[in-house]
């Protein structure tokens, strides 16, 4: 059983995400900050996961959807 799924991207903002299947957090790590988001449905984990933009699908998808937290700020 898979517990959690990580990507890596190709992407000017988005540098990677990780997905926890049992607790539906979607950690996303953008080039100045990583953030959880909480309560992410997997169908919606996948959709932004798959797509050919990340920053679309996540501005689309995930963002004024769920709630998040910023856990670290790189400088």
């Amino acid at each position: 059983m898979i517990k959690s799924q990580t990507n890596v991207y190709d992407s000017s903002t988005i540098e990677a995400s990780t997905y926890v299947y049992e607790t539906k957090e979607l950690f996303i790590t953008f080039k100045h900050a990583t953030y959880v988001y909480e309560n992410v449905e997997v169908t919606d984990y996948l959709t932004f996961a798959n797509d050919k933009s990340q920053g679309i699908a996540l501005n689309s998808v995930i963002k004024g959807v769920y709630n998040y937290k910023k856990l670290e700020e790189t400088t």
